[in-house]
């Protein structure tokens, strides 16, 4: 075979998957169904540098500003930019040799679109407090998001990577006299936090269609399944042979190979106070309602553990770097 040739998921692999999942309810890499990559954050001397490692989905986010001219149609605005680099250090699905042009166009464009919605759309930063002066001076943020390796997940790293990023990020401070805008260093004045309205985070689930074969993987199954039986909904004179039934099994923060075999997949993006901000769900097989709902439920808590681990890192990173005037 070539060189640099992507090798799509052989059928041993697929078999184990599956055999995995419906016998034991354990996925290949031994977490539960609902249990999440072991999550590290890490930062730079430079404020708005974070690194974030999601299992071995690895994402850097890093944040500048400048002073511009605002928007004609939006004078009281400042502006949050996004740039994104995703090259096939990533991974080979980026290589537009090995996967061809249009699957590789189409999982970067995948991976900004869930930056976009996520992050700008939300309205996360408060873009009027970036105004200095109405219609003539604001501050223009700058958010880098470089994609480094993915194992799956990879929106839901970044879009974690960019929260981190913005929280941590400290604008200079300004003064206005006569008109005249002046910018300290942080060695006149200490840096001002950005402010943020909220902290949306995408959470990611793929889905698995499992029959089981017998009543013991079932009972296993239904145990794990995010939603209530399918029997139970079910008029009496519909019902029919239990055990011809798919189950929805759904994964938490799924591996590249789990997003890969998976018959659905979907990403929410909300924040700590359950306002959602993003319902996604990219093709694959239909997804009752109540496993949508159920598992919207589910990611509303695990944002909350997420925020929480977020807020422990910038805190644990706080006490350790002095920011202040010579």
């Amino acid at each position: 075979m070539p060189a640099g040739q992507s090798v799509g998921v052989s059928q041993t692999e697929e078999i184990f998957v599956l055999q995995s999942l419906r016998t034991a309810a354990l996925r290949v890499d031994g977490r539960k169904f609902g249990q999440p990559r072991s999550l590290v954050i890490e930062f730079g001397e430079q404020l708005g540098w974070c690194q974030v490692s999601l299992g071995e989905t690895v994402v850097v986010a890093s944040v500048s500003a400048e002073l511009v001219q605002p928007k004609q149609d939006r004078p009281y605005e400042g502006m949050l930019q996004i740039n994104t680099e995703v090259t096939p250090m990533a991974g080979i699905e980026y290589d537009a040799g090995a996967v061809g042009v249009t699957e590789a166009r189409d999982r970067e464009a995948m991976f900004e679109r869930i930056l976009e919605r996520a992050v700008r759309n939300s309205d996360a930063v408060d873009r009027e407090a970036l105004c200095v002066i109405a219609g003539k001076r604001v501050w223009s943020i700058m958010l880098s998001v470089h994609l480094l390796a993915d194992e799956g997940a990879a929106g839901d790293a970044a879009v974690l990577a960019s929260m981190v990023a913005l929280r941590h990020f400290r604008r200079p401070e300004v003064s206005i006299l006569n008109g005249d805008v002046t910018v300290y260093s942080t060695d006149e004045h200490v840096p001002v936090p950005l402010a943020m309205h909220h902290m949306p985070l995408a959470v990611s689930y793929a889905i698995f269609l499992l029959q089981p074969k017998t009543d013991k993987e079932r009972s296993l199954l239904l145990a794990q399944s995010h939603t209530q039986p399918v029997e139970e909904s079910m008029e009496m004179d519909e019902k029919q042979d239990v055990m011809d039934i798919d189950i929805p099994v759904s994964l938490l923060d799924p591996s590249l190979l789990e997003q890969t075999l998976a018959d659905s997949g979907m990403t929410f993006v909300l924040n700590a106070q359950r306002e959602v901000s993003v319902i996604e769900k990219a093709g694959g097989s239909s997804i009752p309602y109540k496993t949508i709902l159920a598992l919207l439920h589910d990611a509303a808590s695990h944002v909350g553990r997420l925020g929480a681990q977020v807020d422990e890192a910038l805190a644990a990173d706080t006490k350790h770097r002095v920011v202040s005037v010579l």
